[in-house]
C-alpha cells in the first residue's frame, strides 16, 4: 500500500504580502519583476495591486500569490497588467 501526502497551497494577497525589493515570478519561474514600493488601493472598479519593475517597464500584479522560498509566484487567477 502506498501512502500519498497532499499539501495545500498557502496563498497570500499580493497587496498585503509583497514588500519593496521582493521578486515575483510567473508559473514557469520566469522573473516578472521586483516590487518598487508602489501600491494601488482598491476602487469600485479595480482591486488592490502591487507595482513591479523590470527593464524600466511597470507591471501591476493583483490577486493571490504563493510564497516559494525567498520569492513569490503568481497563480492562474492572478491579474497581471
Amino acid at each position: 500500500m502506498s501512502v500519498k501526502i497532499a499539501w495545500a497551497k498557502h496563498l497570500y494577497n499580493a497587496y498585503n504580502s509583497i514588500k519593496t525589493g521582493d521578486s515575483v515570478y510567473d508559473r514557469n519561474n520566469n522573473l516578472i519583476g521586483k516590487a518598487d514600493g508602489c501600491y494601488a488601493r482598491p476602487t469600485a472598479n479595480s482591486p488592490r495591486c502591487v507595482c513591479l519593475v523590470r527593464k524600466g517597464k511597470f507591471i501591476w500584479v493583483c490577486g493571490d500569490i504563493e510564497k516559494c522560498g525567498d520569492k513569490w509566484k503568481v497563480q492562474d487567477d492572478t491579474k497581471i497588467h
